[in-house]
């Protein structure tokens, strides 16, 4: 094992004043199952937070603040990997939504041809 330090870049929206954090060292599947599982608690904690302040639907409202935070870091992390991974969620989505077939794939097909454009 080296002393190679990785850091990881996050968002604007998690913290302005930390553009980047030292990624954890290396974990298993065992490791990253048990954190899995930790982060899900502590996602529907929040939830039930969102709930009790009134919103009508904190339980998407608190997923969706994570998938779009996920792939915010991925983006900025490992460009071309985010992309793969977003073909994959949208066949993912396809065949766990099929109603929402032709709009996923519309809106995923936009935003890769606009992360695709220099100007972007």
């Amino acid at each position: 094992m080296s002393d190679f330090t990785s850091y990881v870049r996050l968002p604007h929206t998690l913290t302005a004043d930390k553009p980047s954090i030292v990624a954890s060292g290396s974990i298993d599947d065992d490791q990253f199952a048990a954190r899995q599982v930790e982060f899900v608690r502590h996602l529907f904690g929040y939830c039930t937070y969102l709930h009790e302040h009134a919103r009508t639907t904190p339980v998407s409202d608190a997923f969706l603040a994570v998938f779009v935070m996920l792939l915010e870091v991925l983006e900025l992390n490992a460009p071309i990997e985010a992309r793969q991974c977003a073909t994959q969620l949208a066949r993912i989505m396809q065949v766990t939504f099929p109603g929402l077939e032709v709009e996923t794939k519309q809106i995923l097909d936009s935003a890769i041809a606009k992360s695709k454009r220099p100007d972007a």
